[in-house]
This record gives C-alpha cells, structure tokens and sequence, in this order.
C-alpha cells in the first residue's frame, strides 16, 4: 500500500513538474511589446516640393502577431514607431510636408503629390532559430505615390534590414528592440537616398517645373 502511495505521489509530483515547465515554457516564448526607434534627419537636399503624407488606420495601428508553436503570444505594436520613422525622413527630403486624414479629401491646390506608406512583411529570426549570436529583423514597405486625383504614379517597395548581436543584449526583447530600430534606420535610408532614383517617380517629377529649376535639374 505505501509502494503504491509513494509511486502515485512521485507521479503527481512529476506531471506537476511537467505542466509547470510547459507553462513556464510558454511565459517565456510569449512577446508583448512595443517598438521604439530612434531614426537619424537624413542628410539630404530637398526636392522643391509640398508633399502631403496619408497613413492609414492599419498602419496607425500597426502590430505584428504570431501565435506558432516556437512563438506563442506574439504581439510587437509598431504603428507609433513607423509613424514616427516618416514623420523623421520626410521633412530633410520635401520643402513643406502636411498630413492629411483621408485621400480622397480636396487637397490644397499648393500640393504636388501624396505619399502613402503600407506596411508588407515583418519577419524575426532569433538566436536560437539561426544558429548565430544574431537578432535579425526585416521590415518591408509599400510606399505609394499619388497624384492630386488619387491616381497612383508609382508603388514602391522598401525592405529594411536590422541586426543585433547577444554579445551586447542578453534580453530577447532589449535584443529585438535594437534589431527593429536597426531595421527601421535602414528602411528610412533608403528612402531617403533613393526616392528621385525610382523610375516613375523620376519620370514624375520630371515634369515638375519647380524640380527643373533647382538644383535637381537633372532630372529633367
């Protein structure tokens, strides 16, 4: 009787054991937070342009989630953080800048075009998952380009890419942190750098006779 006792007892012992590392398993694979950056004013000349910016509610409120078998739980709440990234970049790249709330609003006859920003893809790759001592990021945008109408001149992609080594983070989430600020500086330079270079873009502003005057004449 007390063989049988002290067998049962070890046995509640170790399925309490095993549920509660597989609860402790699963606290540790789940993520909330939020994404912070800190984007640098590109040193760019900028184009002689009124440029009007529209986000969206989605991308407002933009937050990445996954509930997999490797990452139960995940929820990182990027919108601000890429609100914050154009908000940056655009003022260092366009003469003036104004947000409106909705594209098919009438528009200031002073406005050359609207940009709207979407967001893609995120994808993560941890430690553990690589094999490496890296956090890993990438972010992909889709940044329309629109006339006055609300006709689209040109839909451009932008992949950026973020890296963060354990050697300096030993927190997965202070590790993602760096890596998405990482991503998101990388993705605000080559917009920066690369906006007037995009085929249609440059075919559009060739037409522009404020853009023909200045220094970017070249353009045209």
């Amino acid at each position: 009787m007390k063989t049988e006792m002290t067998k049962l007892s070890r046995m509640y012992r170790l399925t309490f054991f095993v549920t509660f590392s597989m609860m402790l398993s699963a606290c540790n694979q789940s993520l909330t937070m939020e994404a912070e950056t800190d984007v640098p004013t590109p040193l760019v000349s900028k184009l002689p342009l009124n440029m009007a910016i529209y986000y969206d509610e989605q991308f407002r409120n933009y937050i990445y989630e996954e509930n997999s078998e490797d990452r139960q739980n995940w929820a990182i709440k990027s919108g601000a953080s890429l609100v914050e990234l154009f908000d940056s970049v655009l003022p260092s790249m366009f003469e003036n800048v104004s947000h409106i709330d909705n594209i098919s609003t009438d528009l200031d006859t002073g406005v050359d075009g609207i940009l709207a920003p979407e967001v893609s893809e995120m994808q993560f790759a941890l430690p553990r998952e690589t094999k490496s001592d890296l956090y890993e990021v990438w972010i992909k945008y889709s940044v329309k380009l629109l006339d006055t109408e609300g006709e689209l001149i040109a839909d451009w992609p932008i992949t950026g890419y973020g890296k963060s080594s354990t050697e300096f983070l030993k927190s997965r989430d202070k590790g993602l942190q760096a890596a998405i600020n990482s991503a998101f500086r990388d993705a605000g330079a080559k917009f920066a750098l690369n906006f007037a270079r995009v085929p249609p873009i440059r075919q559009w502003l060739a037409d522009k006779p404020s853009v023909c005057a200045s220094s970017f004449a070249e353009i045209c």
